[in-house]
């Protein structure tokens, strides 16, 4: 396996390597039909995305973001997953996604590298895949099939797979009912307090005033303090918040 100019093939096989012993431990929980999709998509897109466009991240996101949407997207594509998505025998598709993903990231999370490559894109870096016509009517109805198929997964208890649809929604058409469902989900989890308090904030900015929002989100603050070991004043807002109170925030 040939790797693109700019990355190694060690640097190749150490990355590939790590995901997959990620993807052993926590695997990702898509169906078939909706993992192929994503990839089809994906496919159709690379030769003319920006690492920005392919990672799903903007020109001011910062490396914690960069490493976050890296991680989403390799777990997406790794060739681990080639027999499941019927490519046996045609893995250098996700090789290819895979090798591209990476490059991506080791150019954008390293500030003199992204420095470098923002001069190269030039006015692109402004007006590719994010603007305008990109997020096309056919791309916000993919991203609202998968809310739908998360709320039913949510129901089920079934939250990893319902939180990986929802990633992936956010990312293609970031709507205010997909960040609040993500957070509800992301919140059910102690490691990602951080990421629920991120997306529900993110929610409230792109919805606006939302009492049942704010309340959600001082509750997992709370519990992030909790956390860390801080003390929380009684009475706090978030005390009160029902488990499944974001569900009913956004019904569109």
């Amino acid at each position: 396996m040939e790797a693109p100019v700019g990355l190694s093939n060690e640097e190749v096989r150490l990355f590939s390597a790590r995901v997959e012993r990620g993807l052993l431990m926590r695997p990702l929980g898509l169906d078939s039909a909706a993992h192929r999709q994503l990839v089809a998509e994906l496919v159709g897109r690379v030769g003319e995305a920006s690492f920005y466009d392919l990672l799903g991240v903007g020109p001011g996101s910062s490396e914690e973001e960069v490493h976050a949407a890296y991680d989403r997207l390799a777990r997406l594509v790794h060739p681990s997953h080639a027999r499941a998505l019927g490519l046996s025998g045609k893995e250098g598709v996700l090789d290819l996604l895979f090798e591209r993903a990476t490059q991506g990231y080791l150019t954008l999370s390293h500030p003199d590298r992204r420095k470098r490559y923002d001069v190269e894109l030039g006015d692109g870096l402004w007006t590719s895949g994010r603007s305008g016509s990109a997020r096309s009517e056919e791309e916000r109805q993919v991203a609202r099939r998968y809310f739908v198929k998360a709320n039913v997964l949510a129901a089920s208890e079934e939250y990893h797979q319902a939180i990986d649809l929802l990633r992936t929604a956010a990312r293609i058409d970031p709507r205010p009912e997909y960040y609040a469902l993500l957070g509800q989900l992301e919140a059910k989890n102690p490691h990602w307090l951080r990421l629920a308090e991120d997306n529900l904030a993110r929610a409230l900015e792109l919805g606006g005033p939302n009492p049942g929002l704010e309340t959600a989100l001082a509750h997992v603050r709370e519990q992030k303090a909790v956390a860390a070991g801080e003390a929380v004043p009684p009475g706090k807002p978030g005390d009160d918040a029902p488990a499944s109170g974001i569900k009913r925030l956004f019904r569109r």
